[in-house]
């Protein structure tokens, strides 16, 4: 018999500039202020995921460090590389066997490091290393697929940004606030082709937990649980062809098994906003087919239109998404706690969509995590 899961509370720490912390004391700090919201202690806690990517922490097994800090010692600790959505699942399936009641996900960004040196040594060593590719390199390497097939132009990537800079000045947690204009976007500095700094996710530094409940301690601990309704994942070949790549096929399986599980047949209709990991401004345009939001070739109607139902407008990214907050061992997590939080400020606003996936470091053998969260229903 399948559990409700609901997420009770939750905790951010950070973003809006460089840590002061390390980061176990800053996933302390952000699970001990989402535990005393839910009204528990770590003695109620039963499981601990933790999100972390060694070459983020500058150290091995870097759980050794969070996990404890996320309230992990003498319990089911887990440790879960990817972009924190992977943790929610780790913990939904802790609740969903009946092995726990009360889960912590959490995950932290504190150490600096050479972004470009990390992601180069994630790829293959034999085929993909020497040549000196990164991520960057590689979102450039989508980009330019996307001009050529039509799906958008290097003007819709710098509207796209624009876009979401000016959805991040609304967002008192994001690291970038500064509201650049499409012509800031479009006049800032040639990166790698057809890519500019500003439609490039900074590399940004906080904390981010969240309490996961069994529909019984849910009801318990909060009148107005969000449920976890759908949550998947899906992975690309990792020696695939650039057309697997392009296609998405890890994505689009991720999205179609999370829209079954929660009974969406028309994401427009069903789906109030979405909050997607977009570390270059192109791949939300990519994005938008394989969720439903439009037809193959049509992105750029549907940036210049709007994303429209029933007379309300569906919201893309609407704390600004990783142009503006761009944590890389914990963003999934982050903006799980920031869908919480619009649904909890807007009363229109009944279910939401996150997704997040591990191409901070570039793509090849990506894995995607995609979660629905909606409010009680009455």
């Amino acid at each position: 018999m399948t559990r409700k899961v609901g997420i009770v509370s939750y905790a951010l720490e950070g973003f809006q500039g460089e840590a002061r912390m390390s980061s176990d004391e800053l996933v302390f700090r952000a699970v001990n202020s989402a535990l005393r919201k839910a009204g528990v202690g770590r003695d109620s806690i039963d499981a601990v995921a933790v999100s972390s990517v060694d070459a983020y922490d500058g150290i091995t097994i870097s759980n050794g460090l969070t996990a404890p800090a996320a309230g992990g010692y003498e319990k089911d600790a887990t440790r879960i590389q990817g972009g924190g959505i992977g943790a929610i699942l780790s913990a939904y399936a802790s609740i969903q066997s009946g092995s726990a009641e009360l889960a912590v996900v959490a995950g932290g960004d504190a150490v600096r490091y050479d972004d470009a040196a990390i992601s180069n040594a994630s790829y293959d060593v034999h085929f993909h290393r020497g040549s000196g590719i990164t991520n960057i390199q590689s979102y450039g390497l989508v980009a330019t697929s996307l001009l050529k097939q039509g799906v958008a132009t290097e003007d819709d990537f710098a509207r796209t940004a624009a876009k979401n800079y000016k959805a991040g000045t609304t967002n008192r947690h994001a690291h970038i606030t500064s509201g650049y204009s499409y012509e800031d976007v479009s006049s800032s500095p040639m990166v790698a082709w057809p890519l500019r700094a500003l439609e490039i996710a900074p590399v940004s530094k906080g904390s981010a937990a969240l309490i996961l409940a069994s529909e019984k301690r849910a009801k318990e601990l909060t009148r107005n649980p969000l449920w976890i309704t759908g949550i998947a994942a899906g992975s690309n070949t990792y020696a695939g062809s650039w057309q697997d790549l392009l296609e998405m096929k890890g994505l689009r399986k991720a999205i179609s098994n999370a829209y079954k599980s929660a009974s969406i047949k028309n994401p427009i209709a069903d789906i109030d906003f979405f909050e997607l990991y977009t570390p270059a401004s192109p791949l939300e345009l990519a994005y938008y087919e394989p969720l439903g939001l439009c037809e193959r070739g049509k992105a750029s109607m549907l940036l210049k239109n709007g994303i429209r139902f029933s007379g309300r407008e569906i919201e893309v990214n609407p704390s600004g998404g990783a142009l503006c907050t761009n944590p890389g061992n914990c963003g999934g997590v982050y903006r799980a706690a920031i869908a919480m939080e619009y649904l909890e400020k807007h009363d229109h606003a009944r279910r939401g969509f996150i997704q997040d996936s591990d191409i901070n470091l570039g793509f090849m053998g990506e894995t995607y995590h995609v979660m629905i969260l909606e409010k009680e229903t009455r």
